[in-house]
């Protein structure tokens, strides 16, 4: 039968941005407060993961690279391989950040509600994020732009 926290068993659930600051701050992250609800979050490599907190829900964004990055002539191309690489990093997924529409991002993203996000929920989110990014960079760059040598 369920109990109630004040009956004696204690549910740990990360509902709010306090106790997801504390949370990450007890399993090693480095985190900082960007702005009113975004959190910075770095892993032991210091690659830095934006939390952003609402009232309902998580949203996870880690920034891969600029679509101006990429060849315009093999952008399509790539696209087209993220699209598909989406169906194997569940529950992580591509897409692009267009908060700068003149500095479109490739990033990958996820997202967990609060409403009963328990701890083992959040650090499946953080590992699935933090291991595909070795996957995006292989597959990315050999869409990149050539670099100029002087």
């Amino acid at each position: 039968m369920f109990r109630s926290p004040e009956e004696g068993t204690k549910m740990t659930h990360l509902n709010t941005k306090e106790s997801i600051l504390r949370f990450l701050e007890e399993h090693g992250y480095d985190v900082q407060q960007s702005e009113e609800d975004i959190l910075v979050v770095k892993d032991e490599d210091g690659i830095p993961l934006y939390l952003m907190v609402g009232d309902e829900q998580v949203e996870f964004m880690l920034d891969l690279c600029g679509v101006d990055e990429l060849d315009p002539e093999r952008r399509e191309e790539a696209y087209e391989k993220i699209l598909d690489e989406n169906t194997e990093i569940l529950p992580t997924c591509f897409g692009i950040d267009s908060t700068n529409p003149q500095d479109k991002r490739i990033v990958l993203v996820d997202s967990l509600a609060l409403e009963n996000l328990d701890p083992n929920e959040m650090l499946l989110s953080l590992d699935s994020i933090y291991m595909n990014v070795l996957t995006a960079h292989k597959l990315l760059s050999p869409y990149f732009k050539e670099k100029r040598r002087d």
